[in-house]
């Protein structure tokens, strides 16, 4: 009788094994697709939008869990603040993108950015200006999120990007803002990856793409 009960408990826990597992496994597919959106009309480079990715408390901030992010976060926002209050100041349309999990079968195995959670709210070391806020939950900041209709409404042709991960959200949010025809800018040392090298790879694609790889000077 007991032995029977354990056998049904093992099955149980190793079907809740399988569904988190498939579940993870969508989810990053899913997150890997990049929009192909719509060409813009008419771009115009000397409207500038800075977008502001995915600095926040559950990738760089106190709740965490990712150590070569944290590791780097100080100097991330050292480098980020002054260019945010730069973009200020030339008139930039300034957007902050931060990821929201609302699939509670991911949140079991890591609810650090869970919706309505402290994870999933900007870096409070980050300065914050007025401009739109975008919750995504894919890697591809466009898909499934309004940042379309906020730049086409300010008729943004050309972008500036800042924030993490370069190899991963970046590099999915630059991808899509490629297909859309945007004029597209990376500062060098205001993004960051899960390792030097990695992040170096990175930027070897961006240029590839012919994406402006630019300095801080």
């Amino acid at each position: 009788m007991i032995k029977r009960i354990l056998l049904r408990l093992l099955l149980v826990l190793g079907l809740v094994v399988l569904v988190l597992v498939l579940n993870l496994v969508v989810f990053n597919i899913a997150a890997s697709r990049v929009s192909e959106g719509t060409p813009i009309s008419d771009p115009k480079p000397d409207k500038v939008a800075l977008l502001v990715i995915d600095i926040q408390e559950g990738t760089t901030g106190a709740t965490s869990a990712l150590k070569s992010l944290v590791a780097q976060s100080e100097q991330l926002i050292t480098r980020v603040n002054p260019i945010l209050q730069d973009a200020h100041d030339r008139g930039y349309l300034i957007i902050y993108i931060r990821t929201e999990i609302a699939n509670p079968l991911l949140n079991v195995l890591n609810n650090t950015m869970a919706r309505g959670t402290a994870g999933a709210e900007l870096d409070q070391r980050l300065l914050i200006i007025p401009g739109p806020v975008v919750v995504k939950r894919r890697g591809d900041s466009f898909m499934g999120t309004d940042l379309d209709q906020i730049l086409i409404d300010h008729q943004i042709g050309k972008l500036l990007v800042v924030g993490l991960d370069a190899a991963q959200c970046v590099m999915r949010t630059v991808e899509a803002a490629y297909n859309r025809g945007y004029e597209i800018a990376i500062v060098e040392e205001a993004v960051i990856s899960d390792s030097e090298e990695s992040k170096a790879r990175a930027l070897d694609e961006f240029r590839e793409l012919g994406v402006e790889v630019i300095t801080m000077n």
